[in-house]
């Protein structure tokens, strides 16, 4: 099926579900206080389960004014959007549990290197000891190289591909077709005639128009071996396509690896303005830490294929020096109600001393969020946001500015990238730690969508990181709280009215 066929045969199905919700509620109104009541103490029941279980109070509270509004449609929407169990739900046998569960098998958490972190960096002891509690262990003996555009991070990519001897995989969120596209698959396709093992997958819903199925058959044809993730045909009923797979990782023999917020598609990699000059970035490993990556990309293969990989097939046996500490990780719906991401990135905010520096596309927060940002900008440190001043999506750019106001009031300072539209997911602090990786500051990446990112402490490279966003401050427009204030009062009334669904966004 083409991408657009899909994608229409999706949206019939939601519109079907929803009429006949509505007809459903018609039939019953003759009934309407009785089934008012029903629907009520279902609600009532459901509140006290949600509150119970949930950690992220904001969350269900937009969903309770949902449901508070809209009786029993926001209630519907609820059960068929809102849960956090709805990607277990939706995957049987709770097939991503398992994988992650084989993949943990082959991650040794080496205690001399948690040691040797507490020696150099106690500090930063806790948090290195929570994210190997969530399986995810710390390296060192890695190099790192930090890409501040897309484009010099294709260039060294394809390099690596083409010396690659082993295997390749690949895994993002969005495949177009285009220049940069065809300079990719012509290396692919070369070396997997020379035997190389290609693995590529991508989530369908992100490239449900970009890659059609021709693609994937000519690929399959040179023996790459093509995945989509998570189908929008297979759990339209469920909504499980509102739970996608946003990470973004290459690994080349298991040596090198790449991460950050790039996809395959030409505005990544500045050849297509779509809009203005596209600033992105993401990072080079090469090393121990590469293990990390490839037993992510390995877990979500296995997850969606139902397969179970051999890890230690694909492990490096190369030895390796470097500086600082490395620590991939990954989190989705399968997490929930607890995701290492959003986790990190708190405490990160509310741990930094001198400053914290954050770049995201989206700005959508809930109060947890906020509070951290506040809190440490009130106790003197020095807190920095860049957001787009040129949006791809207005809804979600209208809720990001909206959310400027406390900030500012508390001391934040908020930036907005002038050149164009700023794609890079990094937070740094007091010089010492960063991450950077797919995570955007949303309710998507905490909750809903699977992400992965890189922490790292006490690395040469986190110098270019910082000297990056020093240098793209310089390039943005700074908001005053003046400023927003003066918002038009219909901006205003849009933005508090988008708010409210921020859960959507």
């Amino acid at each position: 099926m083409t991408g657009i066929f899909r994608i229409g045969l999706a949206t019939l199905v939601v519109i079907l579900q929803l009429l006949f919700i509505y007809f459903i509620i018609n039939i019953l109104k003759n009934y309407a206080v009785y089934f008012y009541a029903l629907i009520q103490i279902i609600a009532v029941i459901n509140i006290f389960i949600m509150v119970s279980k949930s950690k992220n109070t904001s969350y269900i509270i937009v969903w309770l004014i949902i449901i508070f509004i809209l009786p029993v449609f926001g209630y519907f929407l609820y059960l068929l959007w809102g849960r956090s169990d709805v990607f277990g739900r939706c995957i049987r046998n709770n097939r991503i549990r398992a994988a992650i569960q084989h993949g943990s098998m082959y991650l040794y958490k080496d205690p001399e290197v948690y040691a040797e972190l507490d020696q150099i960096h106690p500090s930063r002891k806790r948090i290195a000891g929570y994210l190997g509690r969530k399986g995810f262990p710390l390296y060192k003996n890695t190099t790192c190289e930090y890409f501040s555009l897309g484009e010099y991070q294709f260039e060294a990519m394809i390099k690596d591909i083409e010396n690659a001897e082993r295997y390749v995989f690949l895994e993002y969120f969005i495949l177009d077709s285009g220049e940069l596209w065809d300079r990719i698959s012509e290396v692919l396709i070369r070396k997997a005639e020379q035997g190389v093992e290609i693995r590529l997958m991508f989530d369908d819903f992100g490239s449900i128009v970009t890659a059609p199925d021709n693609l994937i058959k000519a690929l399959n044809s040179h023996n790459i071996q093509v995945l989509r993730f998570n189908p929008v045909h297979r759990y339209i009923s469920s909504f499980c396509f509102n739970c996608r797979n946003h990470q973004k990782i290459t690994v080349i023999d298991g040596c090198v690896g790449y991460t950050g917020g790039t996809n395959l598609a030409d505005e990544y990699a500045n050849i297509y303005p779509k809009h203005g000059h596209w600033k992105d970035t993401a990072i080079r490993l090469e090393g121990d830490a590469v293990w990390g990556l490839t037993s992510i990309f390995l877990q979500m293969w296995d997850a969606e294929s139902g397969g179970t990989t051999d890890y230690e097939a694909y492990r490096s046996v190369v030895n390796y020096e470097g500086q600082g500490f490395y620590q991939p990780f990954s989190d989705g719906p399968s997490n929930n109600p607890d995701n290492p991401a959003e986790v990190m990135y708190r405490t990160m905010i509310y741990n930094a001393k001198k400053y914290v520096y954050i770049s995201t596309p989206y700005l959508v927060i809930d109060n947890s969020m906020k509070e951290a940002l506040c809190t440490s900008a009130q106790g003197g440190t020095d807190v920095r946001i860049i957001t787009p001043k040129i949006w791809d999506h207005w809804y979600v750019h209208m809720v990001t500015q909206s959310n400027y106001g406390e900030l500012l009031e508390s001391g934040v300072r908020i930036y907005e990238y002038t050149p164009g539209f700023i794609h890079a997911k990094t937070i740094i602090s007091d010089d010492d730690h960063a991450i950077c990786g797919s995570i955007n500051m949303d309710y998507r990446s905490f909750y809903l969508h699977f992400e992965n990112g890189v922490w790292i402490c006490g690395s040469p490279v986190l110098q270019d990181i910082k000297n990056d966003l020093q240098q793209t401050f310089d390039v943005c427009e700074e908001i005053s709280l003046d400023e927003w204030r003066r918002r038009p009062w219909h901006i205003k009334c849009v933005q508090s009215f988008l708010r409210l669904f921020a859960v959507f966004f």
